[in-house]
């Protein structure tokens, strides 16, 4: 028994909060009424700090790089804490943004956050598995949470949208565990330490290059890249806003957290790794940006925004150096503020007009010029543009790449020109609100918590760029200890 505790306080005591506050929230599910649905909300929130002030008191130590706990099943180091810090603060801007949401379905709110937080903690014990087995169970975990919460949409469409999705990340699924079947078959071993020591000693180019691509497929799916981006437009569609927002940055944070982990495990052994990714993400950026343009309503073009800013993070991550993998995480922690910041001022706009298109947007600059400021300000920073963070990431994650050799730089120009295409999917949106045109939008002032998040995150993608060199600094030390 000591020694579960002891596993807990040093590497799980995040996600045994969360575990408590799941159970709460299904338990009030059961016995409370449906007028006391507010409490389901601030509930979560408290769930969330908690779990966010107790990420803090991990015993990390940097001269002992990580801590193992439950036999191994479990990893704690600098690396995993980082990434579970951006989970939760993302998912406390989430909560908030969902205020609107849980009104209309008032009768499943605690259902609701319950599933929220389940996908929350899944994506945590993702970034901290220690072996295949619980990956595995992690990512399945994770991917049913997803697919519940598609289905709290009110949409007609969301039923079968949902379930299109679902049946897809069960393809993937099955792909994964033929995968670890493989690398089974090939090491005798599930855990990563194990398979580490093995391939120290013994290495099977095509069996392991062939379980690698395998084990793949559910991260590139639920990153929405080339060939699995079929599915991001029509369940973006379909989701309901705040699911959409979710879908758009916990999965993203959480896959590239375990892609990178894998990386370091295969990278040594299948040198044609870094051609593989650079190529996926080149493609991707060019296809969805080629997509994006050519939508008409917000939420499609936000989903291929999503594929975009996942494929310019792969491509960084596919050189695999300590400078590229710090530029992935400084792009991430720029990628939350920009993203949740768009979309807290598009749940706005739809809470005050139920309308969703870009050409609803039209003349708005006249009516609420501070709303049209934040909102240019955090699509500017999704663009890549200064004076916000999104320059500073992508030029770090670019300049990391041009630094890998000149195999790259082919890669890099024409990723840069789908980046390029991309700013005009956003300029769309930007030119619609400063068009000189009558309106009869009306933004509603009182909905505080909307506001509130859109204006930080702008303030905040300001701010990064202006102290980028001391969270750069901050980023390279945490690469360190993947």
């Amino acid at each position: 028994m000591n020694n579960v505790w002891n596993d807990i306080l040093n590497a799980y005591l995040p996600e045994s909060i969360l575990i408590i506050f799941i159970i709460f929230n299904l338990a009030a599910s059961l016995f409370f009424n449906t007028y006391l649905y507010k409490l389901s909300k601030w509930f979560t929130l408290l769930g969330i700090s908690l779990a966010l002030g107790a990420t803090f008191f991990l015993p990390i130590d940097p001269d002992n790089m990580e801590i193992f706990a439950f036999s191994g099943e479990i990893v704690s180091n600098i690396y995993t804490v980082f990434y579970k810090i951006l989970i939760l603060m993302c998912s406390f801007c989430l909560t908030l943004l969902s205020g609107y949401f849980i009104r209309e379905k008032r009768d499943r709110a605690f259902e609701y956050f319950s599933v929220f937080l389940c996908a929350v903690l899944f994506s945590m014990c993702m970034i901290s598995s220690g072996d295949l087995a619980c990956l595995f169970l992690s990512v399945e975990g994770f991917g049913l949470c997803c697919y519940l919460l598609l289905n709290f949409s009110k949409s007609p469409d969301a039923k079968q949208l949902s379930f299109g999705y679902f049946v897809q990340g069960a393809v993937a699924a099955l792909l994964f565990l033929f995968g670890v079947s493989y690398l089974y078959g090939l090491c005798g071993q599930i855990g990563f330490a194990q398979v580490s020591e093995y391939l120290l000693q013994n290495n099977s180019f095509v069996l392991l290059s062939f379980s690698f691509v395998l084990m793949l497929c559910p991260f590139f799916f639920k990153l929405g890249l080339v060939p699995f981006s079929s599915w991001i437009s029509d369940t973006f569609e379909g989701a309901g806003y705040p699911i959409a927002a979710f879908m758009s940055s916990i999965p993203v944070f959480a896959c590239f957290g375990v892609i990178s982990r894998l990386l370091l495990l295969f990278i040594n052994y299948i040198p044609v790794l870094k051609l593989v990714f650079v190529c996926i993400g080149m493609f991707t950026i060019i296809c969805s940006s080629l997509c994006a343009i050519r939508q008409t309503g917000v939420k499609r073009m936000l989903a291929y925004s999503m594929s975009v800013q996942s494929g310019i993070m792969l491509l960084g991550l596919g050189v695999f150096s300590v400078f590229s993998l710090s530029g992935v995480l400084f792009y991430l922690m720029c990628y939350m503020f920009a993203n949740i910041g768009v979309w807290a001022a598009i749940i706005l706009f739809y809470i005050s007009t139920k309308r969703g298109d870009i050409e609803d947007y039209n003349g708005l600059i006249f009516h609420r010029p501070y709303y049209v400021i934040a909102f240019t300000t955090v699509l500017i920073a999704l663009a890549g543009l200064a004076p916000t963070s999104g320059f500073v990431s992508k030029l770090y994650l670019f300049s990391a790449v041009a630094r890998a050799g000149f195999l790259f730089l082919p890669f890099l120009i024409i990723s840069m020109l789908g980046c390029v295409i991309m700013i005009f999917a956003y300029w769309k949106l930007i030119r619609a609100m400063f068009r000189r045109v009558e309106t009869d939008a009306v933004i509603n002032t009182q909905i505080v918590s909307s506001k509130f998040i859109l204006y930080a995150c702008a303030l905040a993608t300001v701010l990064i760029c202006i102290f980028a060199d001391k969270i750069i600094q901050l980023c390279q030390s945490v690469a360190y200890y993947l």
